[in-house]
This record gives structure tokens, C-alpha cells and sequence, in this order.
């Protein structure tokens, strides 16, 4: 609509001025030709008329014989009375009569005249006129013209103004349609974009770079759903059994059973709970990013701590210190210790719990490529590939015939990963079937340990 009003203003604009200028033109070509032909007259008159006096009627014939048809020539006497003219039906009507000056009057019909008038040498008054019906017939016929072609013009410009932006919202309406499909639940639809340098190609570029976040972060809402929905499962499974265990137990003590086996076990099953609890709040105080009491720690004080209460807790198991890339030398980062504490621990306490009897664990400490690295690894029968990726979700274990009595919760190593990740760091799992396997936390160092949060 903006492009066809201006397109009207800019026709009536120039339609206007051009009306007006050809007007002006015809105008003074009729203006020039009355005052040559005044100055004829005055100049020349022995060439308009003729030697010796005649009838006013014959002077009025042989005036009539040498003016163009559209033309008039008026001779009035001294005293103001016509004497001669050239007009038959149309004249013009001449009320107040000036000479040296081209003007125009009314006429008897219904359009004016042009009219120039001088007075000859004899007295007598010259009077040009011309007939300005051709001059407004032309204007006519040039304004039927010009709304004519304006009109034809405005509809082509509308037609393909119409075209113009039809084809311009073209991107737009797929868009709308791909942004429908979207609403609708498919999530993997993208905006096609022909040219990205263009402003509907640049929106697209933009649109599929939301959508790419978009599906990215549902997918990944939809994942942490998931795995809460199992982990809740897990947990509630996970509690149930030594809830039954207790329940067992206190029902057999009531009616008289072996009431110190029913304590012993129903101890066990609630410590078995008070373990599960505190990892479970272990892993939600992280969740929860809660700030870590760092500071000053030495890993292999730590490693050797943990080394020394594996031996008194399976002190038939073959456990050793030594350096990760060369000799035993203390290794200092920025944490908070007791959480480093608790992942040497859960290590050392996995690899025990998966591996035979006859199987060494072996924790190095060292530094690599400007890490600290803390390594926890055993020559049992290894991981199978399918499982590693899962190693550090939460419940998960290997083996589920590996159950609670032999393999915990499946709580360690998730723990032993929050902690990691709190502290600035990265775990990585070198195990193949047969071959054993190895954990590597890797940790900044004390110099570019990341500050307090």
C-alpha cells in the first residue's frame, strides 16, 4: 500500500506539472503568433490592407482570407466603433479594451480568447485574437491521456509490487509453516536459507541456530528427566530391600527368634541405609554446587592415607604406592580434602570390590602436562566396552548379579565424578575385558587451581 501511495503522489505530481507546462507552452505559441501578426498590422499595414477604402463587409472578407481559421482580427475606429472584423458565430466579448498587451478575455461560446491589441498609424485599433478551444480540447484530450496511462501504470506497479512482495515473504511463509511444524512437537524441522547474506537468510541462519539450542536443550531436559526417573526408581529399589531386610528381622525377633542374629542383621541393613543416605545427600549438597573448603592438599599424602586403611580393612589384598611418570614426589593442588579424601577412597575401594582376591591395585601420583593426576588402577578382568560410557551414572553397575552385598549402590563412582568436575577437573577410564583397568583423575594444579566458589 506504501509503494502504490507514493506511486499516485509521484503520477498526480507529474501528471500536474505536465498539464501545466504543456498549457504554458501552447500558451505562449498562441501568444507569439497573435502579437507577430499584431506587429504585421501596425508595421505593414499596406500588406493587410488594400490601397483604396472598401465596404467594411469586403475588408472583413479579404482580412478573413489571410488569417489562419482559429484567428480573428477586430478594426475599431477612433471613436471606439467596429469597423471591420473577421468573426461569423463565435467572437470574443471585449469589455474593456487595452492596446501593447496580450490577455485574455470571455468569449460568446464557452471558451476564452487570446487577444492582443495596437493602434495603427491611421487611429484605428488592431485587435489579435485567437481562439483558445484547440489550446483547451488538447488539455482535455492530455488529461484523459495522462489519468488514462496513470492508471495503467499504477495497476502494473501494483501487480508487481504484489509479485515483489509475494516473492519476498516467500522465506517468510516457509518459516511460518517449518515454525507451525515446530509448535507441533516436531523438533528436527530447520528453516532452509537459500542465501544467508540476504535479511531473510540471515533471520533463517538465526532461527535454525535457536532451534539447534532448542532441541539441544530439551534433549537434554528430557535425558536429565530420564535418568532422575531411574535414579529415583533405583533409590526407592535400593531402600526397599533393607527396609524388608529390617522389617524381616524385627518380625522374627517378636516372635521369638535368634534375637542377637536378627540384631546382627538388622545393624547391617541399617547401616547398609545410612551409607546409601549420606551418598545420596553426598550427591545433592554437589548438585547444589555448594561452595568446597579449599585449600593446600597433597595427593599423595592422601593416596598413601588410603592405601594404609585398605590394608587394615583387606589386608590380604596387594595394594601399592607409586609415581605416575617416574618417582614418588608430593603432589600439591587447591581443594578441599576431604572430598579428594573421599574419591581416592571410592576408587580404591571400587577396584577391590570388582577385582579377585588374587588382583593387585595399584595408585600413582605424579603430574603430567601441567595436571595433577591421581591414578587408581588394578589388574582384574577389566570393563566391557558397552559399559564404560555408563561407569558414573548414578545406581549403575556392571553386573546387576553384582548386587549390594558385593558391589555397593552404584553410588561411588558418580560421586567420585562430582567431586572431580567440582573441583575443576576430569576423569578418565582406560579398561579393557581381561586387561584390567584404570581411572585417572586429572587435576589443575596448585597454581592454576580455580578459586573458591
Amino acid at each position: 500500500m506504501a509503494v502504490l501511495g507514493l506511486a499516485t503522489l509521484g503520477l498526480v505530481l507529474s501528471n500536474v506539472v505536465g498539464i501545466a507546462l504543456l498549457r504554458d507552452n501552447m500558451m505562449g505559441r498562441v501568444d507569439r503568433q497573435i502579437e507577430q501578426l499584431a506587429k504585421v498590422g501596425k508595421t505593414k499595414g499596406d500588406l493587410v490592407f488594400p490601397a483604396k477604402p472598401v465596404r467594411s463587409d469586403a475588408l472583413s472578407e479579404l482580412l478573413a482570407k489571410r488569417l489562419a481559421s482559429a484567428q480573428l482580427v477586430m478594426i475599431f475606429t477612433p471613436d471606439g466603433r467596429l469597423k471591420a472584423d473577421t468573426a461569423v458565430d463565435d467572437r470574443p466579448v471585449i469589455d474593456d479594451l487595452r492596446t501593447g498587451v496580450t490577455y485574455t478575455v470571455p468569449g460568446t461560446a464557452d471558451h476564452p480568447w487570446r487577444l492582443h491589441a495596437v493602434e495603427l498609424p491611421n487611429g484605428n485599433t488592431w485587435v489579435i485574437a485567437q481562439s483558445l478551444a484547440e489550446l483547451e480540447q488538447t488539455e482535455t484530450s492530455a488529461i484523459a491521456i495522462a489519468v488514462a496511462v496513470s492508471a495503467v501504470t499504477l495497476l502494473l506497479i501494483g501487480l508487481a509490487a504484489n509479485a515483489v512482495v509475494r516473492l519476498g515473504l516467500r522465506p517468510l511463509t516457509r518459516m511460518e509453516a517449518t515454525a507451525g511444524q515446530i509448535a507441533r512437537g516436531d523438533f528436527a524441522r530447520r528453516v532452509h536459507a537459500r542465501d544467508p547474506h540476504t535479511e531473510p537468510g540471515r533471520l533463517a541462519t538465526a532461527m535454525n541456530v535457536m532451534l539447534d539450542r532448542l532441541q539441544s536443550e530439551i534433549a537434554a531436559r528430557t535425558d536429565s528427566e530420564t535418568r532422575m526417573r531411574r535414579f529415583l526408581a533405583d533409590a526407592s529399589h535400593e531402600l526397599r530391600t533393607p527396609l524388608t531386610s529390617v522389617r524381616g528381622f524385627a518380625e522374627l525377633h517378636r516372635r521369638g527368634g535368634d534375637a542377637g542374629e536378627a540384631m546382627r542383621r538388622i545393624e547391617d541393613e541399617a547401616a547398609r541405609m545410612g551409607v546409601l543416605v549420606n551418598d545420596l545427600l553426598t550427591l545433592a549438597q554437589l548438585d547444589e554446587e555448594r561452595p568446597l573448603d579449599r585449600g593446600p592438599v597433597d595427593l599423595l599424602e592422601v593416596a598413601a592415607d588410603t592405601i594404609r586403611d585398605a590394608r587394615v580393612r583387606v589386608p590380604e589384598r596387594h595394594v601399592r604406592l607409586a609415581g605416575f611418570s617416574g618417582a614418588l614426589a608430593p603432589v600439591s593442588v587447591v581443594g578441599d580434602e576431604a572430598r579428594l579424601r573421599q574419591v581416592a577412597a571410592n576408587l580404591v575401594g571400587n577396584a577391590l570390590c570388582h577385582t579377585p582376591p588374587d588382583a593387585d591395585v595399584t595408585v600413582r601420583v605424579g603430574r603430567t602436562d601441567g595436571a595433577a593426576v591421581l591414578e587408581v588402577a588394578d589388574t582384574g578382568p577389566g570393563i566391557p566396552p558397552e559399559h564404560v560410557p555408563r561407569l558414573f551414572d548414578r545406581l549403575y553397575r556392571v553386573g546387576h548379579g553384582r548386587s549390594r552385598a558385593d558391589g555397593g549402590a552404584g553410588l561411588g563412582l558418580a560421586i567420585v565424578a562430582a567431586i572431580v568436575r567440582a573441583h575443576g577437573g576430569r576423569i578418565e577410564v582406560d579398561a579393557r575385558p581381561g586387561e584390567g583397568a584404570a581411572f585417572r583423575v586429572f587435576l589443575p594444579d596448585s597454581q592454576a587451581a580455580p578459586s573458591s566458589r
